[in-house]
Order: structure tokens, then C-alpha cells, then sequence
């Protein structure tokens, strides 16, 4: 099998997913597409789309960057985005149990002279509880989360950048947009370069952990199937504030060292982080509402309705609803064709203000642009690649991964997922992947449908006109 081979799939699914969401943000025509992409990383906060593109180069960048972003989007998936990661950074050296005796540790609120009033037992021990904790406090009301064995947990907004191999216990650090290791988006620079960074251990030598006394500044907080919970934060290193959260569920365990800043953003950014921890095992807590989910297709009925436009790519005969618009558009492996409708799928927000503060070298009328919201509208884009082998296979870390029968076929995948907004589906999204059965083309697609019944009415309409047959 060639490189090429084993590249295309992930090739494809990146370009896919780069034309049929590429107009999300249109950057301004005299910004440089990678300086934009560089600040969107370090600046503006997290989109909900994980493949679909931000700014166009940007969502390679923030892709590439992250550690995880839909990482755990399903829960026995490996995350899909570490495998574009561009970091190569290796982890700051750590063991792996916790120390013995805990550091000395600062008040454990945010205000001068504020204490704990609640208590709770953990570990064998008792400890007060982390005031001031909010459970699923996330941006824009959707949790995009990442797993590390069974725990779930988030990293803050703000442009977080990943260093070593985070899915087996790694760092994920911040770097400050005016550090000097910004503009390489982390890969030079080493832990002690991040301003703020989360490290992340998966233990199981966990027997002897014991709990600090009750009046030891050690506090704790209720994680459910956690038996214990344990958070230290430690004096002042300058302008950042060390904590260890130490965390064990039966005979597994894990560590983690947070270092944020030492002022009120700070404290609130570790309190949102620990009240944003659950385990698998448990269950999903009450307060979770996911970003994304699976949805389970139906069966898929072959037939092209009446009113339905029918059109052809690539020998892949297909349709659309009466209305949509098509155009060409660039390709990887050949050109392509987008098809959109008049049916706003979902609204991408602008860049926030803050964010914007920072482009000073990006006119007014350029900031007034960028901080619009854009609509984005139904469509489906279809790129061919080259007619003979098979070049796909089965997204086995994929669990929404599902086959499907298209005529003329001998290979045809389909991944769709869910984008969820405040608790209910405000679009429907879907890669799929397809071979012409006798060494034929092979294509993939990627298509957006609305939120709403019929929006996932559509999009099994549409899988239904997916027909090879000449």
C-alpha cells in the first residue's frame, strides 16, 4: 500500500471538510490568510465545527493545534483531531503517583479572607469543599470534551495549543499571542515556555494515596464514581498559581497540574476546569450538554423524489431539493462541485471583541467584518479522486461510523454527526465515503442539513439518491 493510500482518507476527509464548510468565515481579502489563521489560533475562541473550516487555512491550524476538540465527541472514540497534530513537543517529565505530602497550599477561594462553610468525605479522609465551583460552565453552552482512560474532562477557551501526545497523558498549554513561540503555534517551545498549561497523568499504582488533613488548605469537590478528589493549590511561582487535582476511581487514578494565573481569571478558569470533570463509568452528569452527537440513520429507501433536481460527478449520480445552486470549486485530487440551498443550516458567531482588540494590524473595516455573524446554508459537496483500487477504509475508531448500500458501489461509508445547541440538534453534518464497485472512482462528500426534523428527513433523502449506475 502506498503513502498515498494510507494518507487519503484523512487527506480527504481535511479538504472535504474545508470546501463544504469554507465559507463559514470569509477572512477580508486583504488579510494574510496565515497571519489570520495564527491569530485565530491564539485568539479567537473555539468553533463548534471540527473539520469544517474557520477562515479557511484556519481551521488547519486550529485542527492541527488541538488536542482533541471533538476529541472525545464519542466515547469510545479515539480523538479524531491529535492525528493532524503538529506539535512535537515532547511532556515535561513527571511521576506517576502523587507526592506524599502536599505542597503547602493558598487559600482556596479567589477572595481574601473567603473559607469553605461545606465539608465532605473522600479518600478516608474529610476536606472542605472548592467554593465557588459552577458544573458545565462552557463557551457557547456546548461541551466539546476530551477523555484520558475514563475521565471526561475540558481545557479552557482562549486558543489552547497541545504539546506531546495528550491522548496518553500530556500537556496542553496556552501560549500568550505576544510570546515569541506564538507564531510557531508551540512547536519549538517547551513546557516551561506555556503561560498556563493542564498536564494530565493516567495512573493505576494508586492503593497508598491517602488524603491530606482537614486543615491542610487542601480542598475537594463531588465528582460522581470518583472515591477520591483532592485539590491543591500551591503558592504563587510569580505571576502563575500552581494547582494538583488528584483524582481516583477503584484502581485507577489520575494527576493533574494546572498552572494558571495567579488573579481572579485564573482562579475562575481552574473552577470552571474541575467542575467540568465526570467518568465514563458514571454515566453523563445532569449539567452535560455535548456539543455533538451521533445520530443513528435509518434505513436508507433508494429513490429520487419529484421535485428533487438530479445532477451527476465524477460518474456518482445524485440529488438535491428543487432551488439549490451549484458552483466548482478546487480539489485535492480533482475538481469539485458545492451544492448550497436557500435553508440557513446554522450560524457561525463572529469573532468576539476581545479577540479583535488584538488584530492591530487589521483595519476597522476588516474587524467590522470578521466580528459579523455568518450564515451558513444546506449544501453538499462532492469531490472525485482517481478511478481504480480502493482507497478507503473502515473508520473502525469512528462508532458513528455506518455502512450503506449506493447502487454501482462496493465500498460506501457514512460518518454523520449531530451539532448540538443548548441541549437540542441545530445541524446535521456527515462525511461519506465511496468506491465505484470494478476499480471505479472513488469519491467522498461531505453534506450539511438543518437541525430540524426535516433537515435529518433530507439528509436521508439525499443518501437514498446516491446511485452509480450509468
Amino acid at each position: 500500500m502506498s503513502v498515498h493510500d494510507i494518507n487519503a482518507k484523512q487527506d480527504a476527509a481535511l479538504v472535504a471538510g474545508m470546501r463544504a464548510a469554507g465559507s463559514t468565515i470569509e477572512p477580508p481579502g486583504s488579510l494574510d490568510a496565515v497571519a489570520m489563521a495564527t491569530r485565530a489560533v491564539r485568539n479567537v475562541r473555539r468553533r463548534r465545527i471540527v473539520v469544517a473550516a474557520t477562515a479557511g487555512v484556519a481551521v488547519l491550524a486550529l485542527t492541527g493545534a488541538g488536542i482533541g476538540a471533538a476529541g472525545a465527541i464519542y466515547a469510545d472514540q479515539q480523538a479524531p483531531l491529535p492525528g493532524t497534530d503538529r506539535t512535537s513537543v515532547e511532556s515535561a517529565p513527571a511521576s506517576d503517583a502523587p507526592s506524599a505530602t502536599p505542597s503547602p497550599s493558598a487559600s482556596p477561594s479567589g477572595e481574601p479572607g473567603a473559607a469553605p462553610t461545606e465539608f465532605l468525605k473522600t479518600g478516608g479522609g474529610t476536606l472542605p469543599v472548592l467554593p465557588g465551583v459552577e458544573r458545565g460552565v462552557v463557551e457557547n453552552g456546548g461541551h466539546a470534551p476530551y477523555i484520558l482512560g475514563g475521565l471526561w474532562y475540558e481545557v479552557p477557551p482562549g486558543g489552547w495549543i497541545a504539546v506531546g501526545d495528550v491522548n496518553a497523558g500530556g500537556v496542553a498549554g496556552w501560549l500568550d499571542p505576544e510570546h515569541p513561540e506564538a507564531d510557531g503555534l508551540g512547536e519549538t517551545g517547551t513546557i516551561d515556555d506555556m503561560d498556563a498549561t493542564i498536564e494530565l497523568r493516567n495512573v493505576f499504582d494508586v492503593g497508598g494515596w491517602t488524603v491530606p488533613e482537614k486543615d491542610s488548605g487542601a480542598t475537594t469537590l463531588d465528582v460522581e464514581g470518583a472515591d477520591l478528589v483532592v485539590i491543591e493549590q500551591h503558592e504563587r511561582e510569580g505571576d502563575i498559581r500552581p494547582a494538583t487535582i488528584t483524582l481516583r476511581s477503584g484502581d485507577e487514578g489520575w494527576v493533574i497540574e494546572t498552572r494558571f494565573a495567579a488573579n481572579e481569571q485564573g482562579e475562575t478558569m481552574l473552577r470552571n476546569f474541575v467542575g467540568n470533570l465526570w467518568l465514563k463509568d458514571a454515566g453523563e452528569p445532569d449539567w452535560y450538554q455535548p456539543a455533538f452527537s451521533t445520530p443513528v440513520l435509518d434505513a436508507i429507501e433508494h429513490r429520487v423524489p419529484d421535485d428533487w433536481a438530479r445532477t451527476e460527478h465524477n460518474g456518482l449520480r445524485f440529488a438535491v431539493p428543487k432551488g439549490w445552486t451549484d458552483k466548482e470549486t478546487e480539489g485535492e485530487f480533482s475538481p469539485g462541485v458545492e451544492w448550497t440551498g436557500p435553508t440557513i443550516a446554522h450560524v457561525e458567531p463572529g469573532v468576539d471583541a476581545e479577540a479583535l482588540e488584538r488584530w492591530v494590524d487589521a483595519s476597522e473595516e476588516e474587524k467590522a467584518r470578521a466580528a459579523e455573524d455568518t450564515e451558513s446554508p444546506e449544501r453538499v459537496y462532492v469531490q472525485g479522486g482517481e478511478p481504480g483500487g480502493l482507497w478507503w477504509t473502515r473508520s473502525a475508531d469512528a462508532p458513528q461510523s455506518q455502512m450503506i448500500e449506493v447502487p454501482g458501489a462496493d465500498y460506501a461509508e457514512v460518518l454523520p454527526t449531530v451539532y448540538n445547541k443548548d441541549g437540542a440538534a441545530d445541524y446535521y453534518w456527515a462525511q461519506i465515503y465511496l468506491h465505484q464497485e470494478d476499480r471505479g472512482e472513488n469519491l467522498f462528500l461531505v453534506v450539511e442539513f438543518d437541525g430540524t426534523e426535516q433537515g435529518l428527513t433530507d439528509l436521508h433523502t439525499f443518501l437514498g439518491t446516491l446511485d452509480f449506475r450509468r
